[in-house]
């Protein structure tokens, strides 16, 4: 191997075991994915906030989503964040405020959500799913 070869091969060595470091650890991620989970509810991005969700509970949501096309939200605030020690599940609160057309009487849900983060594979960064099923809203 030419010195040019181990010069290139030690750069590279040090690039991909630095980057290692570099991943956002699970517990750091959770907001992010909290606060785009409830920026979709608020726009009625069905297809965006399902993605949020564990498989199990995707189907039903996004069934629920299309029969409801009244349903719409004019507040969603995140109330509180329990992250688990190992910082693998999450338990949140929002705050929903919302009316269904043709009313326009705005009603208030507390929305109590499980999140679990799902490692990903090799160097895929993990993600954050709802594990707990998104309710009916009266």
């Amino acid at each position: 191997m030419t010195r040019y070869g181990r010069v290139c091969w030690i750069y590279m060595m040090v690039v991909l075991l630095s980057s290692c470091g570099w991943a956002a650890r699970p517990g750091e991620t959770l907001l992010d994915a909290r606060d785009d989970f409830t920026q979709r509810l608020r726009w009625h991005d069905c297809n965006g906030a399902g993605r949020y969700l564990a498989p199990e509970q995707q189907k039903t949501y996004l069934e629920n989503c299309r029969v409801d096309e009244d349903l719409r939200f004019v507040g969603v605030e995140a109330q509180s964040v329990e992250l688990s020690d190992d910082k693998r599940k999450a338990d949140t609160v929002t705050l929903l405020e919302y009316y269904r057309l043709p009313s326009v009487v705005v009603k208030k849900c507390r929305l109590r959500q499980e999140w679990v983060y799902q490692q990903g594979e090799g160097m895929k960064q993990g993600v954050w799913k709802v594990v707990s099923p998104f309710p009916e809203l009266p």
